[in-house]
């Protein structure tokens, strides 16, 4: 008796999508001091390096990115 599902299977088999090869190498971008090259955290004051103190921005005050709440 013959497989009544051998079309479906065989189509199937022809057209799957085969994940992970779109890709060869992957990246994350960050902001980086550029004086110091140290990290950006977002809970950091976004005007001046926390480490180096290089100004980023030349204005007074403090920017701070707040996360969202879900």
């Amino acid at each position: 008796m013959a497989n009544p599902f051998k079309k479906t299977i065989n189509n199937a088999n022809k057209t799957k999508k085969v994940y992970g090869t779109e890709r060869e190498s992957s990246e994350t971008k960050t902001r980086k001091c550029e004086s110091c090259g140290a990290a950006r955290p977002t809970s950091t004051n976004l005007i001046v390096c926390d480490y180096c103190g290089f100004r980023f921005m030349d204005i007074e005050g403090e920017i701070t990115v707040e996360k969202k709440k879900s």
